[in-house]
């Protein structure tokens, strides 16, 4: 079987890494994989896998099927293949009342990389025939969390319980809400820390840790627990670019990863924090809940409960999106709390190698099968 697979897999982020993975995986299978990028943005990421560059080398003759891994607004319908695919990345509770649901409707199928998303496609009535909407997950070389980065150090907390978030500094992500329950929970006379590593599309280091700085001075001022903001334990704000081996260090360093945004397609930086044993605090809502589980299992991760709430997104990537037409996530502030105090509790007793045991049906060779069994292959 011969695919062509069409994305944004040039660019800086989570829509390259979920691409490289999936044609990986595909490859890993027997699949011949024909890669063809689609640009942006003007700053695209500097380094894909040499395989990449061969698969964008090979001919688009007789390929057999054509995925679409991009912004619902790129999609083309033909019918110039046995199967036009689109895979959809989306994080709010609905995208009906959304242009990208029309575009979605002139594909033959719809994967997409958590079952919230499947049923909500499904609950909208996106095809008359479910059947066409399918779960595909994110998938990557898990060898890679087997093998130790050169220790770091950050000047004050090597010998403190370190919570960390790494990722994108917008709305979405609820990095307010993060910074309020860490300084509402913990003292500061406990040994804990919070970690930030930020960037922000079009800003530059400097601008981002201004940002995050002000924001979280903001936080501490309107908590009113002490006097003065220097009483607050001081974050740990990284907002340099650091290189895919100082990412790993930093997981590696840190003892317990915290993303409760309002909505997740996948969490890539949650799946890695989950394979380093770094028990990822997530919103009950998406990605996180197919790769942490609903089994109660505290040794992988904790699900955050909460409410559907109307979106109200100052910083959208477009501006159809995140609309008071959508709503979005909200996670129990109270539940971030719990959870945050229950594993520095049980920083001893955690068993830190289930996440990556868990993490094995998301193998390119897992997810890989899984793609070609939807293909017909």
């Amino acid at each position: 079987m011969k695919a062509l697979y069409i994305g944004h897999y040039r660019e800086f982020g989570g829509w390259s890494d979920a691409a490289i993975g999936h044609m990986l995986a595909m490859d890993t299978v027997g699949i011949d994989v024909v890669a063809r990028n689609i640009p942006l943005t003007q700053s695209p990421r500097g380094d894909i896998p040499k395989k990449i560059e061969r698969f964008e080398g090979k001919s688009l003759e007789n390929c057999d099927v054509c995925i679409q891994h991009v912004l619902p607004h790129h999609l083309v319908g033909t019918s110039g293949f046995k199967k036009n695919i689109a895979l959809l990345e989306s994080e709010s509770l609905s995208i009906k009342d959304n242009a990208w649901f029309n575009y979605l409707q002139q594909m033959d199928e719809v994967w997409v990389p958590n079952s919230d998303l499947q049923n909500s496609l499904i609950r909208d009535g996106l095809f008359k025939d479910s059947k066409r909407i399918k779960t595909v997950p994110h998938t990557c070389d898990l060898r890679k969390y087997k093998t130790p980065a050169k220790p770091v150090s950050i000047e004050g907390l090597d010998d403190k319980f370190k919570f960390y978030y790494i990722g994108d500094m917008n709305d979405r992500k609820n990095l307010r809400s993060l910074v309020k329950c860490f300084h509402s929970e913990f003292d500061r006379s406990e040994p804990v820390g919070l970690v930030l590593k930020l960037w922000k599309f079009g800003h530059s280091p400097q601008q981002v840790r201004d940002l995050a700085v002000n924001m979280c001075n903001q936080v501490k001022q309107e908590l009113r627990m002490y006097q003065s903001i220097e009483s607050y334990h001081t974050e740990s704000i990284i907002s340099e670019q650091i290189p895919e081996e100082g990412i790993r260090a930093l997981h590696q360093y840190c003892d317990c990863f915290a993303c409760p945004s309002h909505g997740e397609a996948w969490s890539i930086p949650s799946f890695d924090a989950m394979c380093y044993g770094k028990t990822p605090i997530c919103s009950d809502f998406g990605g996180p809940r197919d790769f942490i589980g609903t089994d109660l299992n505290l040794n992988r991760g904790t699900l955050v409960k909460g409410s559907f709430d109307i979106c109200d997104c100052s910083d959208s990537p477009f501006p159809t999106l995140f609309t008071g037409r959508e709503q979005w996530f909200d996670p129990s502030e109270g539940g971030i709390k719990s959870a945050m105090r229950y594993y520095y509790e049980q920083r001893d007793n955690i068993n830190r190698q289930v996440g990556i045991e868990s993490a094995e049906r998301f193998s390119y060779e897992s997810v890989g099968n899984l793609m070609k069994g939807y293909l017909g292959g």
